[in-house]
């Protein structure tokens, strides 16, 4: 969309709605409030405005609406102000909500589009197309522009989900890694204005925080599947497509609820959608699944592809697949354990960090959650795979999620013995730090010539749990529920 001249006239439906949330909160009842509210308008803007006191209760809120309309941030303002003299009140959120909808035309003031169009003309790094897809996040199809100056005015037109950056505010800080120092510290010093005025620091800082491009250049498509919560029997498949190696979150996908025998097809169809979208890269991608403890049996990476050569094929030849844990990644009072052993297992993943589960490990009460206390443990191998709801007091998986340790390994038909005999294999002949592409490697290997395999393709079953806590969907605080044998935890649903 190119850059209009001016800031867009507010329409008169607007107008009309924001005041009568205003006559809806009260303030045409009482002349001293409207009084208060000007005079409390007059010391944020630092503008001597004055409403004719002959005008009638409506027609003084028309008017305070249309003086604020056509100063720079002044309904915001008048949002505030509101809050000030009715906090924390219905109309309060709705008025708030109808200022954040309006064209966003108004972050940018003229002198500003002005003074950053002439410095960006004609700038179009490397990063600009990448740049512009990450703030326009939610504009489909993503808007194309010559130059980041093109792109800075064009941006201002679209607005922000609930909670996020404005895509002009998102680009200037994202653009800002691509210039000289002199501007990209005025860019930044904007960026964080227009943030604080929005009261979206907290989402400037964590943009901030995954501005810096992945060095692998990989790319994830993260498939969560859940029991439905209304409909037995039936189960709901949403996505995570990233497009941009150095953006997480991405965006969420439209969820689909199906059956089990169709969970197959819905996924194949996932996949094959963001191979579409991936059409113009050639970055490697990396399937996970977060799953619920119920569905881990689910054999994921043997699912197919759909048909669109001849016959399907097992995902794990195009893509290394693994699951991760839904009920862990719900659990915030589990996340600081876990994220010092992720850290400790990217310095160091080596053999000697792997425990390797023994029967006798769950004989006594909490002997395992002993073992595993010890931060020398990073990976976990059990002896079989975790049953669909957890044994009290002698539950393998929860232990190792419950210390923290985001690599877990099991096997769903061979004996433990047999996996220990496999992941030292496995540990001889790559490294462990890269286990989901190593499994993918021997799978394939052990297809090319099965009888020849070192492993006798028992590999090809394996289940691998690798969780990065770096990389965090946007769930909710509470989730699902907590690392644990019963529903949510209290304590995360208060913080």
């Amino acid at each position: 969309m190119s850059a209009r001249q001016g800031r867009p006239p507010i329409g008169i439906a607007v107008r009309r709605k924001l005041v009568d949330v205003l006559v809806v909160a009260g303030f045409a009842d009482d002349k001293s409030i409207r009084t208060l509210m000007v005079s409390e308008l007059r010391r944020a803007l630092d503008n001597p405005f004055t409403v004719p006191d002959q005008l009638a209760p409506r027609a003084q809120l028309i008017e305070i609406v249309n003086s604020c309309s056509g100063i720079d941030d002044g309904l915001p303002a008048l949002a505030d102000v509101l809050e000030f003299l009715r906090p924390g009140t219905k109309e309060c959120a709705q008025f708030r909500t109808l200022v954040d909808s309006l064209p966003l035309r108004d972050v940018v003031s003229e002198a500003e589009q002005e003074r950053f169009r002439s410095r960006l003309e004609g700038f179009a790094p490397p990063g600009l197309r990448a740049a512009v897809r990450r703030a326009a996040r939610h504009v489909v199809p993503v808007p194309q522009y010559t130059d980041a100056a093109d792109a800075f005015a064009g941006l201002a037109d679209f607005n922000a989900a609930p909670g996020e950056l404005p895509p002009v505010v998102a680009f200037a800080e994202l653009i800002a890694a691509e210039c000289d120092d002199e501007l990209a510290a005025q860019l930044r010093k904007w960026s964080e204005g227009q943030a604080h005025r929005l009261r979206l620091d907290k989402a400037l800082r964590e943009l901030r925080a995954h501005v810096t491009p992945s060095a692998s250049g990989r790319l994830h498509l993260t498939i969560m599947i859940s029991p439905d919560p209304v409909e037995e029997d039936r189960y709901e498949i949403s996505h995570w497509r990233q497009d941009d190696p150095a953006e997480w979150p991405p965006p969420r996908g439209e969820t689909v609820v199906t059956t089990a025998p169709e969970l197959e097809l819905q996924v194949a169809k996932v996949i094959s959608a963001a191979e579409e979208a991936w059409s113009e890269t050639d970055a490697e991608v990396v399937l996970e699944f977060v799953l619920p403890r119920v569905l881990l049996g689910l054999p994921v990476h043997s699912w197919s592809t759909e048909r669109d050569f001849g016959e399907p094929q097992p995902l794990y030849l195009t893509y290394p697949t693994v699951i991760r844990s839904l009920e862990r990644m719900s659990s915030r009072r589990s996340h600081r354990v876990w994220r010092r052993r992720w850290a400790s297992w990217s310095r160091e993943p080596s053999f000697e960090r792997v425990y390797f589960c023994d029967r006798c490990d769950t004989e006594d009460r909490h002997r395992l959650d002993a073992i595993l206390s010890d931060e020398r443990w990073l990976m976990t191998v059990l002896t079989e795979s975790p049953p669909p709801t957890p044994v009290s007091d002698r539950d393998e998986f929860f232990a190792a999620l419950r210390a923290g340790l985001p690599v877990i390994v099991w096997h769903p038909t061979v004996s433990s013995e047999t996996v220990r005999e496999m992941v030292t294999w496995l540990a001889d002949t790559g490294d462990l730090g890269n286990l989901p592409a190593l499994t993918r490697k021997h799978r394939i290997d052990a297809l090319r010539n099965r009888s020849s395999s070192a492993e006798g393709g028992i590999v090809g079953d394996l289940v691998v749990l690798w969780d990065d806590p770096d990389r965090m969907l946007p769930l909710g605080d509470g989730g699902t529920g907590p690392v644990g044998e019963g529903g949510a935890d209290e304590r995360d649903r208060a913080s």
